[in-house]
């Protein structure tokens, strides 16, 4: 389903059909989206990224759409398996930062993740699970849309009745988005 098709289910399923519920779909559909960022973790979110280290530089910028890290790994040049690293806090990063050595561990911070001590000729390979990618045409569509469209259809359920302040019908809704 498109995101106009979308919308014009979920305004059916309320029966709402008036110009202020319109003029709002746009901010619920952020919303919704924010929530199933925030909760959903599938392999279809799941994509590959590489990027290659360099001596004496320990920060790399994470991926605009990162949701957080499924597997990273420390590849060497012209391997094609490499070495699983542990998330850690980065306040234990730190207590490891300063000592030499090869490590296992990595942390995120600040929208960077921090690899210490890198060397010249690794690749840190990021399997991450990518936000959703926003509906913003009424033609729009993304993964989410093609394979479950009532996540989207019942997340809007949920927001329009929170709108309508129409607690029973939330709960309804709220149910069913869950």
């Amino acid at each position: 389903m498109n995101y106009k098709e979308i919308i014009d289910a979920a305004k059916a399923y309320t029966d709402r059909y008036d110009e202020e519920l319109s003029d709002s779909m746009t901010a619920f559909t952020r919303v919704v989206e924010a929530k199933i960022n925030n909760a959903l973790r599938t392999g279809d979110q799941s994509v590959r990224a590489q990027i290659w280290l360099r001596t004496g530089e320990e920060y790399y910028g994470l991926p605009c759409d990162w949701g957080g890290a499924r597997d990273v790994e420390i590849l060497h040049e012209g391997q094609q398996h490499g070495r699983t690293l542990v998330y850690l806090a980065p306040e234990e990063m730190n207590k490891l930062a300063r000592q030499s050595g090869e490590h296992n561990y990595y942390t995120i911070i600040a929208g960077q993740i921090q690899i210490a001590p890198p060397a010249d000729h690794q690749i840190l390979e990021i399997v991450y699970y990518q936000r959703l990618p926003p509906l913003e045409d009424d033609d729009a569509t993304n993964w989410l849309t093609e394979k479950n469209p009532d996540a989207y259809i019942f997340g809007l359920c949920t927001e329009i009745s929170a709108f309508a302040k129409d607690p029973m019908q939330f709960e309804v809704y709220k149910q069913r988005f869950n």
